[in-house]
């Protein structure tokens, strides 16, 4: 009997200027390059229940910021960084925009997920404050 494969593979959708997000990108990995200069990713601004996607930073030190933007004080989460704080957590307080700085290093990440009214993230990144909230 022959092996038997499962495809487990992701989705990954690799970006280098602005993107607007779908309700059909949910579940995909976005690898994050601005190798091209700053750019904007806009997510759903009425995000669906389940909704899900992962950011990651290819680029090392990127060229420009990322802006995650939401359109409105949707998004709550918590970051921790290699200063060993969660300085850029939004605390309670929900934020409009994740920032993925110049300083990012490449492996950064940003895990997105909805409720169907709030975007929680987490964020995980090698450079203190690399990746900020406003």
């Amino acid at each position: 009997m022959g092996r038997v494969f499962f495809n487990t593979r992701k989705n990954v959708h690799a970006l280098t200027a602005a993107y607007t997000v779908l309700d059909s990108d949910s579940g995909k990995i976005f690898t994050l390059d601005s190798a091209g200069g700053a750019y904007s990713i806009t997510l759903p601004t009425a995000p669906l229940e389940g909704f899900h996607c992962k950011f990651i930073v290819k680029e090392d030190t990127p060229t420009g910021a990322i802006t995650i933007a939401a359109g409105s004080a949707i998004l709550d989460g918590v970051q921790k960084d290699a200063g060993g704080d969660a300085a850029n957590s939004t605390a309670g307080t929900a934020v409009s925009n994740l920032v993925v700085g110049t300083s990012s290093t490449q492996g950064d990440v940003i895990d997105l997920v909805s409720d169907g009214t709030t975007y929680y993230f987490e964020c995980l990144s090698g450079i203190n404050n690399a990746i900020t909230t406003s």
